[in-house]
């Protein structure tokens, strides 16, 4: 095939894959963008724009890895009842809703920076719902609170979301040099968003909680819970110690451990945990990394690179990438942005600043609306088969302010803690 037609047919199949993710559905027909994005990579291989050689070399198993690794430690957690715990804790202890919207944000927020975002949306959701109902209160506001706290707590580290993890494995920062700086700006931008959305929510918030709570009934399984949470902080431990290519292999042993021993000490089995995991994030992933593998192979990634490399050097294209990055994580959702722009920054000479600056917008950005991200789409639909239907009017009247808000802030503070 001439280099013209290959590059045209990548074009092709890179805008069809990109627009597709963006949309929920085409007339009546849904769409799932972990299909669309095998549909994007199917295409790329039968138009030989890649052979299959180059599609599996495209393929980052790195990032796979660790986020298999990690989202079996957090199905551990869960079927030992750590979230309803937790959850149980919060509601006890808060006097009104305003303290417990924003205990609720604390806790999802820190546990999203240890353990991925996706996972603890998914899981909390229903947990949620239903402490919500036994305190006779509007779940909805604590469910946008709940996508808002996963996404901004993400950002503290690199396996707080899947684009974390690949900016990490991709720049080859250590993990302890992104806390270092990501950790104190989640701080600030999640006291910004708990402010923010108990102001879009007063109304709904002003409903006091019932004077006489009863403990929720929790299903702990101790043994299970303890050996879990050993694993969880043992990993934790190991990332600050390692450098980030090692971070899968630990994340893999993790869970691995998890998985072997678990049922030993709590009712599961290996299956139950595996069928836990979001198989459609790993496909989503794998999906995105042939059809970018078709965008280099063609030639059409130096065309996009050329393009903005000129916008993008230095902190001088800080405000660009982070508007771009923003505006494309909220109309296509901020797994393929950070895929795409990540191409763009490597181009430039990927200093750490453009890096920083590429996670926090893209994770920020996603609060804007449900699409946004993967988790604001989980939690949405979580709600949905519990009976609570979360609006996209709703989700935009605190996301969208929140968004700004942390964007201006972000930005600020990584400008300060970050050297260009």
């Amino acid at each position: 095939m001439a280099s013209d037609v290959v590059l045209a047919a990548a074009a092709g199949v890179f805008v069809l894959t990109y627009v597709l993710i963006s949309l929920r559905q085409v007339a009546r027909f849904p769409l799932e963008r972990p299909a669309t994005a095998m549909l994007g990579a199917a295409l790329m291989l039968l138009l030989g724009i890649v052979g299959p050689a180059e599609a599996l070399a495209a393929i980052n198993v790195d990032v796979l890895l660790l986020l298999i690794g990690m989202m079996i430690l957090v199905s551990g957690l869960e079927v030992c009842g750590f979230f309803d715990l937790v959850a149980a804790r919060v509601a006890l202890r808060s006097r009104d809703q305003a303290s417990l919207l924003a205990g609720l944000m604390v806790v999802t927020a820190v546990l999203s920076a240890l353990v991925l975002n996706d996972t603890i949306a998914l899981l909390v959701t229903p947990v949620v719902v239903r402490s919500a109902r036994a305190l006779r209160v509007n779940p909805v506001p604590h469910l946008v609170a709940l996508a808002i706290a996963v996404n901004v707590g993400s950002l503290a580290t690199e396996v707080g979301n899947p684009q974390n993890a690949y900016i990490a494995i991709r720049s080859g920062i250590p993990f302890l040099d992104f806390a270092l700086v990501m950790a104190p700006v989640m701080a600030a931008c999640l006291v910004v968003s708990i402010l923010v959305v108990r102001r879009a929510f007063r109304k709904e918030l002003a409903a006091p909680l019932p004077a006489q709570r009863d403990p929720p009934a929790v299903r702990l399984h101790r043994r299970g819970l303890a050996l879990t949470l050993g694993v969880v902080l043992a990993t934790v431990a190991a990332f600050f110690l390692s450098r980030p290519a090692s971070l899968p292999f630990i994340a893999l042993a993790g869970g691995a451990v998890v998985l072997f021993f678990l049922p030993l000490a709590a009712p599961t089995t290996p299956r139950a945990l595996i069928a836990k995991v979001d198989w459609g994030i790993i496909l989503f992933f794998t999906g995105l990394f042939i059809v970018l593998g078709g965008v280099r192979a063609s030639g059409l990634s130096a065309a996009i690179q050329d393009g903005f490399t000129s916008l993008f050097r230095g902190a001088g294209g800080l405000p660009w990438l982070t508007g771009l990055s923003a505006l494309l994580s909220s109309a296509i959702s901020n797994v393929p942005a950070v895929l795409l722009l990540s191409e763009v920054v490597e181009g430039t000479g990927g200093s750490r600043l453009l890096w920083f600056a590429l996670a926090s917008s893209s994770t920020l950005a996603g609060n804007a609306t449900i699409l946004g991200a993967a988790a604001n789409v989980i939690v949405v639909q979580a709600a949905s088969k519990e009976g609570v239907e979360v609006s996209m009017r709703d989700f935009v009247r605190a996301g969208l302010p929140v968004t700004v808000v942390t964007l201006v802030l972000s930005t600020a503070l990584l400008v300060l803690l970050v050297p260009a």
